[in-house]
């Protein structure tokens, strides 16, 4: 079980990843990229965005590939990469992260996931 997406990469290198916008945003923020001897509080937006483009570029030396999919907030609003698009990707790396257009299915990984574990549960009974 890898749990950072650089650890995925290495494990599935030249694999495509289609990821929800709540995942994309764990993605790409920096809290999970601080530098060793630096932290979050007291950095740059900047030094931020060099921290998340150098993960990414990890990502893409690894040959994966994000496919990005719109997810509806807690509070009703539907966001994806074109209507929020979180982080400005350099050129290089566009081609890398990719929005699934045309696509909504509004249910949660999350509540999937304790759904079968329900009906695992009511099976084992």
């Amino acid at each position: 079980k890898a749990t950072l997406y650089k650890s995925k990469a290495l494990l599935c290198q030249g694999c495509d990843f289609v990821v929800g916008y709540d995942t994309y945003k764990r993605i790409v923020n920096p809290k999970y990229y601080v530098p060793s001897g630096k932290a979050l509080e007291g950095s740059s937006e900047e030094e931020h965005n060099e921290w998340v483009q150098g993960a990414l570029e990890e990502l893409k030396e690894n040959g994966i590939r994000l496919f990005v999919a719109g997810r509806t907030e807690d509070d009703g609003t539907f966001l994806d990469l074109e209507t929020a698009p979180l982080f400005e990707l350099p050129s290089h790396l566009k081609s890398m992260v990719l929005p699934v257009t045309g696509f909504r299915m509004d249910i949660s990984s999350t509540v999937l996931r304790a759904k079968a574990a329900q009906e695992a549960e009511a099976t084992a009974s």
